[in-house]
């Protein structure tokens, strides 16, 4: 359940990395949230345009301070943490802007791993100013373990998985949520992080977990989205990389506590190497998907239907030669789903049985 209504207007925070990797939250916040977006505090890009510096569909203003960012219209009355440092921490350049932003009464919205409510000094000047602190990443309710319980004949589970981190899992899986509905067929997105969560309202902060119940309390919030509206396609969300060192056993749990019907493989095709494991290798994608059709084979069957590449740094020639490359490769339907949709991938998983 959002805890900061729809209609609020929020100031995204991403100083010094708007447009970045690091800024891959407030990314998603901005190309697929339902908050008005008032603006941006980036001291580094002030007088761009959000459009100007990503290309996504905005022209909301970037800033350098809250007190810039309280003279935007529409007024902010939250802001959103927007990045997602390895980890999960709380990067001490931003407890001062937080801290002022409390002080001009804006609610916080934050998904990192460490708790503004945990934090005295901003708990105390949360309650002072009347204002919240959400927690996205708090898990909710109770610790369950995977029970592989049965679902509906109909209802039919597609998991996001992918190379790497930051591969465009969300993305992805929100793109073909919203074209399987284009379609006229009931379907349901199920996050599992918290920019998802930010997007969507519901879901499970799978990397919070603890680890016997990640798989489990998976498998509880697709119950209950079955039990919300009974839709014919639910669309969940990856996490990681099974050949990840830092992350495997988030994503082993998301193919297990999902247990896919259908898998859609994501990736980068700049990356060369695991994001920061420089060492490791970038294996073929033929042998990517092996393994994920391994893994999700030891408790139920379950195929990777298409690939989605991230091709944001590639020319429009670049990408359609890698989609070109990748489908030969793979024998798989491959696409853009931002630059181009979703449409291979649709006309794939609507073959699935």
């Amino acid at each position: 359940m959002k805890l900061i209504p729809e209609e609020t207007p929020i100031i995204i925070l991403a100083e010094s990395c708007f447009g970045a990797h690091e800024s891959k939250t407030g990314l998603g916040v901005i190309r697929y949230g339902k908050w008005p977006i008032s603006g941006v505090i980036d001291s580094t890009q002030t007088g761009k345009t959000v459009q100007q510096v990503t290309g996504i569909d905005c022209n909301s203003m970037i800033v350098g301070s809250v007190g810039e960012a309280m003279t935007l219209h529409p007024k902010p009355k939250a802001l959103l943490v927007g990045t997602a440092p390895m980890g999960g921490g709380l990067p001490e350049s931003f407890r001062n802007i937080i801290r002022q932003a409390i002080e001009a009464k804006l609610h916080i919205i934050s998904g990192l791993h460490i708790f503004l409510n945990q934090q005295a000094d901003l708990k105390q000047l949360a309650q002072t100013h009347n204002v919240m602190l959400w927690d996205v990443r708090e898990v909710q309710g109770e610790n369950v373990i995977n029970r592989q319980l049965p679902r509906p004949e109909k209802t039919k589970v597609i998991t996001m998985v992918g190379s790497d981190c930051s591969v465009g899992k969300m993305t992805a899986a929100l793109e073909i949520n919203r074209a399987i509905q284009q379609r006229g067929q009931s379907s349901a997105f199920v996050a599992t992080g918290q920019t998802g969560i930010m997007i969507s309202g519901a879901g499970v902060p799978l990397d919070r977990a603890i680890g016997d119940f990640m798989a489990g309390l998976l498998e509880q919030e697709i119950q209950r989205t079955i039990a919300a509206s009974n839709p014919e396609w639910i669309v969940v969300e990856g996490q990681g990389s099974l050949i990840h060192p830092a992350y495997s056993g988030v994503t082993i749990s998301l193919v297990h506590g999902s247990a896919p019907d259908g898998m859609i493989f994501c990736h980068n095709p700049k990356l060369k190497t695991l994001h920061n494991f420089e060492k490791v290798a970038m294996p073929p994608l033929s042998a990517l998907i092996e393994i994920y059709e391994s893994v999700a084979g030891w408790l139920k069957p379950a195929k990777v239907h298409g690939i989605c590449l991230n091709t944001a740094s590639f020319s429009d020639t670049e990408a359609q030669e890698l989609i070109e490359r990748y489908h030969s490769e793979t024998d798989l339907p491959v696409t853009d789903p931002v630059r181009y949709g979703v449409a291979p991938i649709l006309n794939a998983l609507f073959q699935v049985k």
